[in-house]
């Protein structure tokens, strides 16, 4: 349980069905752990004391006796964060969420709470059919993206409660259950980020050295410097004073930043992904060439591709084109609704390279 409206719904529905249900809570980020605070003034990162009292609180309210809190910050940190600073390090864009469901949520804590038949249920909409990762009914709010690297073996033992339901019904089932936190807003994003927003570049700088360059045109005419590479990502706002209309970032070459004048510009167009060498096969590989859906970031349309399978590498290559695709983000591909593989971004190809 995480303190939210998701995971504590998902505990009423088990309760509910007289089912023998324990509580376990992850604190995974302990702010005590980091360089420094002066850089984002104070501003809060985790919050998990909050989010352990909201879970104490449900907890009471639903009778489940069986609460404990797990501490695996130092798990997370050197499995999920720390090769994530690597990864933003070699100027690429890491997906800390998808590194926490694998190691962490449905890795260390899998591993450490379940005995004999027990299984794990959390809150996230995503479903498991005859031992497949399918998306949730909710396309919205699916969540089977991030799930995308969990370990083929583990689906046996995973239950989603809100796999078939939509977000405003487990609202309102919420308020039915009269939960201490029915009317708690969503929470998003990575755990160390928390409330910092706009000021995780800052804080970023505690851990990765800014290496200054230059952002350069597509005619490699430089137009204004940065501060470094992992601030970046593909696709966003280069921020550049003075220029006559927004400049995106399109691509990085070592220390430099290629920029166009067009969030649609041809170079943002990706034709071809090619993966590293660990995708993770979520469902029997259907065949050395085989036709999917491809998705690289949460609450995405899915793309139509042609998928190859070259030495557990993925070249995937789109009908027509997928916008801002970036290196070192997972790439989940999809056979109907099963998620059958995922695999780390390594390199791409624009539509005019």
């Amino acid at each position: 349980m995480s303190g939210g409206v998701d995971s504590a719904v998902a505990a009423g529905i088990l309760v509910n069905q007289g089912l023998d249900v324990r509580a376990v809570f992850m604190r995974n980020w302990d702010t005590k752990d980091e360089l420094s605070l002066s850089t984002v003034g104070g501003v809060k990162g985790c919050e998990w004391e909050r989010d352990w009292e909201d879970v104490k609180r449900v907890c009471h309210h639903l009778n489940i006796k069986d609460l404990k809190l797990v501490d695996l910050s130092k798990q997370y940190w050197y499995d999920v964060f720390e090769p994530s600073l690597d990864v933003w390090r070699d100027g690429r864009t890491p997906n800390p969420d998808i590194g926490c469901n694998k190691h962490i949520k449905f890795g260390a804590l899998l591993d450490l709470v379940l005995k004999n038949d027990d299984m794990l249920a959390t809150g996230h909409y995503a479903r498991i059919l005859n031992n497949h990762l399918c998306r949730g009914r909710d396309r919205l709010k699916d969540q089977s993206y991030y799930l995308s690297a969990i370990q083929r073996s583990v689906l046996d033992r995973v239950v989603f409660p809100l796999g078939t339901l939509e977000k405003s019904h487990v609202r309102s089932l919420a308020r039915e259950l009269r939960l201490p936190n029915a009317e708690r807003e969503e929470s998003m994003g990575i755990c160390f980020v928390g409330e910092r927003g706009n000021r995780f570049g800052a804080w970023l700088d505690d851990y990765v050295d800014n290496v200054p360059g230059y952002f350069l045109t597509e005619d490699n005419k430089p137009i204004g410097k940065h501060r470094g590479v992992h601030h970046y990502t593909i696709g966003q706002k280069a921020g550049i004073g003075g220029m006559p209309s927004k400049m995106f970032v399109a691509a990085k070459r070592d220390t430099d930043i290629i920029v166009v004048n067009n969030s649609q510009h041809d170079l943002l167009k990706c034709k071809k992904i090619f993966t590293l060498g660990d995708t993770n096969w979520l469902a029997d590989i259907p065949a050395k060439s085989f036709e999917a859906h491809a998705q690289v970031r949460h609450r995405q349309q899915e793309t139509r591709c042609t998928v190859e399978v070259v030495d557990n590498k993925l070249e995937i290559t789109y009908q027509e084109y997928e916008m801002a695709v970036a290196p070192g983000q997972v790439v989940a591909i999809y056979v109907g609704d099963i998620c059958v593989a995922s695999a780390t971004i390594d390199k791409t190809q624009s539509i005019i390279d």
